[in-house]
């Protein structure tokens, strides 16, 4: 509301006033409703008057002109009395209004003026042209129409649309939603006002859009579907052809377009020399949902293939990749069978069984074989003639050929092709034809150990012989021990006169060995066995004592050998197997018995357990074992031995404070697709120790005789009160404070 005010020229306490209003909005017509009052307003003056009626006049929407009536003010007269108006009190003159259009953007204004001539009492008021200025009226835009989408590519399709609204409902954004593939609509893009979009798109899609406007007075509906757009449908996989009992074909996929409005070109096409031929139109079309079809008496001749592709329904009618199938073949004879590598010799005593591979060009399975078979090489052919089976073989009696007989042979054979082929039959051709000569199998005796006797000697060896009726020679033989049903060891010999077994046989026990001989001709003979009983003696005990010697760090062992005693046969040798730690070492074997006889273990612990097992040997290879355990605790030297059996010795003592520096080799590697290397570690590594000793003239070793040790080539033998015990390569310096002191600093680095 806008009051616009105007004093009486005469009586300047009384003001004509015009009372604008704008109302009523109607923003879908672009227009608002102004009204107006024109009043006389008192001011504080209080001078009495009388008025005739006088003219007045309103320029504006619903303007009039007129006269107001005859009127006064505490005066006397015939006019209306308006005395009893309060100071700031009015009398309307004239009011209306109209409907006012705006412009089409919404904004808009009208003037407006009046006047009232009184000027006999009051004097004249005029409003001159006042601008009014209206409510800008902004309107929801309106729904977009025309929406429709155009395929560009498999990753890109064009969205258009035409803008409804009204010059004062204009949209400043659009949001797009898209259905894909039948599913829910989903807001894709929100954009400043237009009329188009490029969408990202994808191959096997089924894409609909929609499309409101929104303003600051709220958003259209959203517009109608587009019509679809369809994508390049997915390819099917798996495409399968298989004949089955009436000699069609089912041609089987699995889809992948991911919406219904498809279909599925299946093609055919007959292969000859590997070259396709396609046929000059589709098979059949397939709708969707459907996946498979049936080809209906194809050519039992050809050789078949097929391809199928996913074509849209809609006009464009885009198309997958095809896919193709394997190839299938209704019926045809055969190719040759193949025989193995049949053996140039065979059992004439046995049967001979001839196998072959049925080679089907159908993979239909064999229904029947013949063979042919010549002892004159080939020259003529006897046949079995044509016999139905599947099984592929055929076998020929035990002793129906005599020794030295060569036997060739041939077959052939048939699927479920009745014609073509070799003969018209479907008949295969011949395969290559191979020949096997019967011999007799060679026959093996077991001399040593021999059967159902007494075997005296704790190791075991075996003695065969070797007979084969036509001459053929001795190749191996395989060899078995058994206790009981277990077998304890198996071996391959090539000699018939003495195999010495690894198996030592225990006294008092019952075993058995079998024996099968292989000939020249390749034929292996009947296991043979001879089960025997042990029957030994075993040897004295040696009486074993063992002494630390501080001196060099060496394990002394004494051994006393006893004459054999009532059941003990005297020992012919001397084995000793030291373990630390559950590590068992060799330090003497089958050494010469004799008594009183004395072996040095040149590195044994210095510091733990040492273990020793002294086992006596008899003439005939019998064992007797005992054992005898040596505990040192050496806490003041450290020993280093060198030279053939380790047996020159250095010691060297003072505050040994050893250092061990182990280590795994590594290495890092760069390898694509990482940002950092990767850490590559051997399976072992390697283990450093370091120290430094004291050398006293005349308490350990001397200066020179360390100086000397080091020269000795080869490997080295190092031990320490730590009980640690290492072989490997030691290097060292000497330095000397006085002619009988002085140090030794070393290095020893572990090799095997």
């Amino acid at each position: 509301m806008t009051t616009y005010s105007d004093p009486y020229a005469s009586k300047t306490a009384w003001s004509l006033k015009l009372i604008v209003t704008e109302g009523t909005l109607d923003a879908p017509n672009n227009r608002s409703y102004v009204s107006w009052s024109l009043r006389l307003y008192r001011g504080d003056g209080s001078t009495p008057w009388n008025n005739a009626g006088t003219p007045f006049s309103v320029s504006g929407p619903g303007g009039v002109s007129g006269t107001f009536p005859a009127y006064r003010f505490g005066s006397t007269g015939s006019g209306t009395n308006y005395s009893g108006i309060s100071v700031g009190g009015y009398v309307t003159i004239a009011s209306g209004g109209d409907w006012v259009d705006h412009e089409t953007d919404g904004s808009g204004s009208v003037n407006v003026s009046a006047s009232h001539a009184a000027a006999a009492t009051l004097g004249t008021a005029a409003i001159g042209t006042k601008t009014f200025g209206l409510t800008t009226l902004t309107q929801v835009p309106g729904v977009p129409d025309s929406v429709a989408l155009a395929y560009s590519s498999d990753t890109q399709v064009n969205l258009s649309w035409n803008d409804t609204s009204e010059s004062n409902g204009q949209p400043t954004t659009n949001q797009i939603q898209t259905s894909v593939n039948g599913g829910a609509f989903a807001q894709v893009a929100s954009i400043s006002a237009a009329e188009s979009l490029v969408l990202t798109a994808a191959a096997n899609r089924k894409i609909v859009a929609r499309v409101r406007a929104t303003n600051s007075e709220g958003s259209s509906s959203y517009s109608a579907s587009s019509s679809p757009v369809y994508t390049t449908p997915a390819a099917p996989s798996g495409v399968n052809a298989a004949k089955d009992a009436n000699l069609d074909i089912s041609v089987a996929w699995t889809p992948h377009v991911a919406f219904t409005e498809h279909q599925h070109i299946v093609e055919h096409g007959t292969v000859t020399g590997g070259v396709t031929t396609w046929d000059g139109s589709a098979l059949a079309t397939v709708s969707s949902g459907v996946t498979s079809y049936k080809h209906i008496d194809p050519d039992p001749a050809d050789v078949h293939v097929y391809r199928v592709r996913a074509k849209n329904t809609d006009t464009a009618g885009r198309q997958s990749a095809t896919v193709l199938s394997n190839q299938v073949q209704l019926l045809a004879a055969p190719n040759a069978p193949t025989l193995p590598d049949l053996p140039s010799h065979v059992d004439k005593a046995e049967d001979f069984d001839l196998p072959w591979t049925h080679n089907a060009v159908d993979t239909t399975p064999q229904t029947a074989y013949e063979v042919e078979y010549s002892t004159n090489g080939g020259s003529s052919y006897t046949s079995t003639g044509k016999i139905t089976s599947t099984t592929a073989e055929h076998t020929f009696a035990a002793s129906t050929y005599a020794a030295n007989v060569a036997l060739t042979v041939r077959v052939r054979t048939w699927g479920e092709a009745t014609s073509g082929g070799s003969d018209g039959t479907g008949a295969s051709p011949w395969s290559n034809p191979d020949t096997v000569t019967f011999k007799t199998r060679p026959v093996a005796t077991i001399i040593s150990p021999e059967h159902s006797g007494e075997y005296v000697l704790a190791e075991l060896t075996v003695e065969l012989e070797f007979e084969q009726a036509e001459s053929a020679t001795f190749v191996s033989a395989t060899i078995e021990v058994y206790s009981g049903a277990t077998l304890l060891e198996q071996r391959e010999s090539t000699t018939l006169a003495a195999t010495v077994m690894d198996t030592r046989v225990e006294n008092g026990e019952t075993y058995s060995v079998k024996v099968t001989v292989l000939d020249s001709n390749g034929l292996v003979s009947d296991q043979v066995t001879a089960t025997f009983d042990v029957a030994y003696t075993a040897p004295v005990a040696a009486s074993v004592t063992v002494v630390y010697l501080s001196d060099s760090g060496v394990g002394q062992i004494g051994l006393t050998i006893p004459t054999p005693g009532v059941g003990e046969v005297e020992a012919a040798a001397v084995t000793i197997r030291r373990a630390i730690e559950g590590v068992s070492e060799l330090v003497v074997e089958a050494y010469p018995a004799s008594s009183p006889l004395t072996i040095l273990d040149t590195t044994p612990t210095i510091y733990g357990e040492n273990v020793y097992t002294v086992t006596t040997i008899s003439a005939d290879g019998a064992t007797t074992e005992v054992e005898e355990t040596l505990t040192t605790a050496e806490e003041e030297w450290a020993f280093m031995s060198a030279g053939a059996g380790f047996d020159q010795v250095i010691r060297f003592g003072g505050e040994l404070k050893p250092q061990a520096s182990p280590t795994v080799d590594s290495r890092l590697v760069k390898t694509a697709g990482r940002k950092r290397p990767i850490g590559l570690y051997a399976e072992s590594g390697d283990l450093v120790v370091s120290g430094t000793g004291e050398l006293v003239t005349g308490l350990g070793s001397s200066a020179e005789e360390v100086e000397a040790f080091l020269l000795i080539p080869g490997r080295k033998c190092y031990r320490d009160p730590t009980g640690r015990r290492m072989f490997g390569r030691i290097t060292g310096q000497v330095s000397r404070d006085t002619y009988w002191l002085g140090s030794f600093t070393y290095t020893v680095a572990e090799t095997s």
